[in-house]
């Protein structure tokens, strides 16, 4: 039997006796070309591993461990009734164990010895235990059997099923088991241990290493050892260092000449942090290496490390964990997350111009930038509210906005409104009220604006020229006048748009992203209301020509009659008629978009037989409310005269029907 199987035969049965010790178990250290011994246990007495360890460790400890709930329809909620959120987010077990330390051990565990073992004790579905499992006590894994084989302290074996098992392997070549940083590392690790037992010897010397006394004449050896153990005592220490030397008898102290500089110790210490940060896949600066780091590009280095370095084991772990902590069933409604989001926060600063930006396009409102700064929301709801772009109303005015009669619960054909849909079709009415008083003002400079040209027109053609040549003026001045009149009326169509956009996504409970298409149709809103109103403008201004010559009345007293009319009443006129159209517009596109296929006609307060007879019709999202022709409901004293195709409301002048999704 030769002395290896000697050995091990030995340990085999010390191991199977009463006196198995847990020292015995573990690895001991492997020695490196460089002449140091590394293992799992003394590579953390490297500085640059222990500040890269503890580093990973602590913030992936700090994290938020969340189990989240899949909402119906799209979302996801906190879902704190879970026994895992609790075990996840504060003690992962009755033994007095942080969460924070749960995971911090448990990353320690990954990097230094490959795998990180977790045993999840569950007597029952309410009451769970996470265990952390010593790596280096793990015998094997059966993949036949799918069992682990552990063996505890007092060297008893304990067998654990697979699904008992929290594994997640570091770097993993068959996909099952795992090796750490020391196990690929350790040459790089032995030197630079062996850098650092250098650089302390070298040191401990006074930065004088050595040299040479020299005496003339013959001298004893016995006199030579004893001068020389004298001069290493009173000299050869730091704290002799640079000590007056008296020597007698011509003798002569020639130190050796070496620089610790050019020997480049120094160097070759900064060279191992960066070796370390390659094998951990860290960014220098993280390891208070800021040689290459300044003001200017530590920020984003900050983020290529949350998006490079935390983002894929912060996945990994989450998958490990939805795998291992949920089963099938579950996995269907809950999902485990690592929160990285808080890494990702600017500097105040570019925190604030981003939250600016979100609040100002009606993106985020002001509940969801406090929840990411992690501060309650506003009190009453204030926060709900989705700021407003280009108008100074204060949200509370918008809460509280009257409606002009209280929504009523409507006489479906197809189904009942659900209260949560029916207080989103309010603070949608709310908002479209809300934004009444900036459409006024926008009409009314338009208007003025447009009647101011015409009025100068009139004066000047109907001085010394014709009405054909005013004709040909018209056809000029509304040639160019849709693209004017477009880029007027942009800003706030986009703001109302995207103030609109969460609301009717809310009412339908959707998360989609919309936003590109949704955009798009902004575009063709704006310009199909410009060649709308240009159509009317032109058209009446026509007809009133036509008229005053078809009753040889003056011309010129027709037109200021009417752009005297114009700038009384149209304003109004657009208002009624254009929030209206823009809110069932809008809303009717993010319910298409989110793939809505039915919406439904709904009438507010006191309506006409027009309305009241749509009220609670269903039709398909591409189909007709109103087809051209003559519309009498019962009721109705007249026919209403439809010209073209109705998707939505205004049916007609002075109506305030509008939508809502429908199945």
């Amino acid at each position: 039997m030769t002395i290896t199987k000697r050995i091990l035969s030995a340990i085999r049965a010390f191991r199977s006796t009463d006196g198995f010790e847990d020292k015995w178990y573990q690895v001991f250290p492997t020695m490196t070309k460089a002449g140091t011994r590394i293992s799992a246990d003394n590579a953390l007495t490297l500085s640059g591993l222990f500040a890269a360890l503890n580093f990973l460790a602590g913030t992936m400890a700090t994290l938020p461990k969340v189990v989240y709930r899949r909402l119906p329809g799209g979302g996801k909620e906190h879902a704190v009734d879970h026994p895992l959120y609790d075990r996840l987010h504060n003690k992962p077990n009755d033994y007095g164990m942080t969460a924070w330390q749960f995971i911090y051990t448990s990353i320690m565990h990954k990097y230094l010895w490959g795998n990180w073992y977790t045993l999840i004790d569950r007597p029952s579905y309410r009451n769970v235990q996470l265990l952390p499992l010593l790596p280096e006590r793990m015998v094997k894994y059966d993949a036949q059997a799918m069992e682990y084989h552990y063996r505890l302290q007092d060297g008893r074996p304990m067998i654990i099923p697979r699904e008992k098992v929290l594994h997640v392997p570091h770097i993993s070549l068959d996909g099952v088991q795992g090796k750490g940083v020391v196990d690929y590392a350790r040459e790089s690790l032995g030197l630079a241990k062996a850098q650092d037992e250098f650089a302390a010897s070298f040191f401990g010397q006074g930065l004088h290493p050595g040299g040479f006394v020299e005496i003339e004449g013959a001298m004893q050896e016995e006199t030579r050892k004893g001068l020389q153990a004298d001069f290493n005592t009173h000299y050869n220490t730091p704290a002799e260092n640079w000590k007056v030397i008296f020597m007698t008898q011509g003798a002569t102290f020639k130190p050796a000449e070496i620089d610790a500089a050019k020997m480049e110790i120094l160097e070759s210490r900064r060279f191992a942090i960066l070796e370390v940060a390659r094998w951990v896949n860290l960014p220098p600066h993280i390891l208070r290496d800021l040689e290459r780091a300044t003001f200017s590009n530590i920020e984003q280095q900050t983020l290529e490390l949350v998006i490079y370095s935390l983002l894929p084991l912060a996945t990994q772990i989450e998958q490990a964990m939805n795998i291992a902590f949920l089963d099938d069933v579950e996995r269907q409604t809950y999902t485990i997350k690592l929160e990285l989001k808080g890494l990702l926060r600017g500097d105040l600063k570019a925190r604030t111009e981003f939250y600016t930006a979100m609040l100002d396009r009606g993106v985020f409102n002001a509940d969801m930038v406090l929840d990411l700064e992690d501060m309650n929301p506003q009190p009453d709801g204030l926060g709900k509210a989705y700021v407003l772009p280009l108008n100074m109303m204060s949200k509370a005015a918008v809460v509280a906005a009257p409606l002009p009669a209280a929504l009523p619960a409507p006489e479906s054909k197809s189904r009942a409104v659900h209260p949560r849909e029916t207080r989103s079709i309010t603070v949608r009415r709310r908002l479209t009220l809300a934004y009444e008083p900036k459409f006024r003002a926008f009409a009314k400079t338009l208007i003025e604006q447009e009647t101011g040209a015409v009025r100068a027109a009139v004066k000047e053609m109907f001085s010394d020229r014709t009405a054909g040549d005013f004709k040909f003026w018209l056809d000029e001045y509304y040639r160019g006048f849709p693209e004017q009149f477009q880029a007027a009326t942009m800003p706030l169509v986009s703001a109302y748009a995207t103030a609109v956009k969460p609301l009717a996504q809310d009412e339908i409970a959707s998360m989609d992203d919309i936003e590109t298409r949704y955009t798009d149709f902004q575009r063709v809103y704006v310009e199909t209301f410009a060649k709308r109103h240009v159509i009317s403008s032109r058209e009446q201004l026509l007809s009133v020509i036509r008229q005053a010559e078809a009753e040889e009345m003056d011309v010129r007293e027709a037109l200021d009659k009417r752009l005297d009319e114009w700038e009384e009443r149209r304003p109004d006129k657009i208002v009624m008629r254009e929030t209206v159209r823009m809110e069932s517009a809008f809303t009717r596109s993010v319910f298409m978009l989110c793939g809505i296929t039915k919406i439904m006609s709904m009438a507010f307060g006191k309506s006409c037989p027009y309305c009241s007879s749509l009220d609670g019709t269903v039709i398909g999202i591409e189909e007709n409310f109103l087809s051209p022709g003559e519309f009498q409901p019962e009721g109705a004293e007249k026919p209403l005269i439809v010209t073209s195709n109705y998707k939505h409301p205004p049916y007609h002048g002075g109506c305030d029907c509008g939508i809502t999704a429908s199945t």
